[in-house]
């Protein structure tokens, strides 16, 4: 797994049973994270230590909350663009 034609730093967050899908690590400019709780708590403190992530979800009230702590949020047509051919 690389992060393509995203620029790395790529965190990829997991939440629940999806944890059980990959491990804990940063291979290729990839790093998976295992939110302990809800994802878009891990996600929106992600966004607030780091201002300068591009956040990609369709989730209205996490869009808020990043867009609260100053960083950016992107729609998932934004991330199939960038990884389109």
């Amino acid at each position: 797994m690389t992060a393509g034609r995203l620029d790395p730093p790529v965190t990829l967050v997991l939440e629940g049973q999806a944890r059980a899908g990959a491990d804990e690590a940063v291979v290729d400019g990839v790093e998976v994270v295992h939110a302990p709780g809800e994802g878009d708590d891990t996600i929106a403190a992600i966004a607030e230590a780091n201002r300068e992530v591009i956040v990609v979800t369709a989730d209205r009230e996490l869009a808020e909350r990043v867009r609260a702590a100053n960083a950016e949020v992107v729609g998932p047509s934004w991330l199939l663009d960038q990884l389109a051919d």
